[in-house]
């Protein structure tokens, strides 16, 4: 059956001699002023093209945080806090060294969180330039607990276990999760400075101590040094390889550990010092721990040869290494010399 016999039809044709049904549409006879009033309004004809921009711009915006929302959340898991801590005076520490350890521990933990420890899915899991300013600073507060455990021995020859507990739990380890080891550390730490505080536990000080600190920080920069180099005579990537970057990281992490734990050691022993020469030895040292730790390009680079276009980083970096590792050097030195004085006076007597 053809679907013209279901339309409505008008039968009445007076000159219509075949008897055919006459087809007429409902609507085609409709007047002209019904047909113009029926006409679209132009105000809801901007407004359809207003919902569909607006469709577009959603869609868009949805396909711009799927492709731009991961590298955003990476940009802002990158927290490298680079600032000066200052110890509250409402509880004292026994030990400023310890309070500045905890306090560093404290900042990768709660501000940044810590990388390695990160789900794979999760951003901070893709950086590079964090976990390796995270393992700089655990490694250096490792070594430094550690040489203060060795330091701090008994008569009898026995180390602060809680010392040596809290160095070994820093060391950096790949085939363990962070945050238990970086907690237990913290612990031992907290044992410590409790003991300590109570008279139950001895502390590395004197100019015997304080010598072997620095020499520890001199270490730090010369092997710093020496990887940094291995980085700006090579050019594996562009801008820069993963290395350079991790170089440039480590290197900053433990110049800040250097500078920080330095200024504890110097507020708890201010008669360390006692030479204009010492004192002045000392600002040009913090200067260039400083000037390393707050190093902090918008992106970095190592470019090999003339590099006319961007910056060679690492070699950048390396120079304030060599400069860390004479400002070193001359401070030793005038730490020898103030207390020539004070041995030949006591030969004297």
């Amino acid at each position: 059956m053809s679907a013209v016999h279901k339309l409505p039809v008008e039968y009445n044709e007076p000159d219509n001699d075949t008897n055919a049904p006459v087809v007429t549409l409902i609507g085609s006879n409709l007047p002209a002023a019904y047909l113009e009033e029926a006409e679209p309004s132009p105000l809801m004809e901007r407004a359809s093209h207003w919902w569909q921009g607006l469709i577009r711009t959603a869609k868009l915006s949805i396909i711009l945080a799927l492709v731009g929302g991961y590298p955003a959340m990476m940009v802002a898991s990158h927290k490298v806090d680079s600032g000066q801590i200052v110890l509250s005076q409402a509880s004292p520490w026994a030990s400023l060294e310890v309070g500045t350890s905890l306090t560093l521990l404290g900042r990768e933990l709660t501000n940044a969180g810590w990388a390695d420890d990160s789900p794979a899915w999760h951003p901070r899991a893709r950086l590079t330039a964090l976990p390796a300013w995270q393992e700089g600073v655990s490694k250096s507060l490792s070594e430094f607990m550690l040489l203060s455990a060795d330091l701090s021995k008994t008569d009898s020859g026995q180390v602060d276990s809680d010392l040596q507990a809290a160095g070994r739990l820093l060391a950096p380890a790949s085939d363990a999760e962070g945050i238990p080891r970086l907690n237990a550390a913290a612990e031992a730490l907290q044992r410590y400075e409790g003991r300590l505080a109570r008279g139950l536990a001895t502390h590395p000080r004197g100019a015997e101590a304080f010598a072997a600190e620095i020499d520890l920080f001199g270490k730090w920069a010369t092997e710093s040094k020496e990887r940094l180099q291995v980085s700006a005579d090579r050019a594996e990537a562009w801008p820069a390889s993963r290395r350079d970057i991790e170089a440039i990281y480590l290197a900053r992490a433990q110049a800040h550990v250097a500078s920080q734990l330095l200024n504890a050691t110097l507020l708890a022993e201010p008669d360390l010092l006692t030479s204009r020469d010492a004192a002045e030895a000392r600002d040009r040292l913090q200067l260039t721990l400083r000037r390393a730790a707050t190093f902090n390009p918008v992106f970095i680079s190592s470019q090999a040869g003339t590099g006319r276009f961007l910056s060679d980083h690492p070699a950048t970096m390396a120079y304030y290494m060599d400069n860390i590792v004479a400002s070193v050097s001359a401070f030793e030195l005038a730490l020898s010399e103030q207390a020539e004085p004070r041995t030949a006076i006591a030969d004297a007597g």
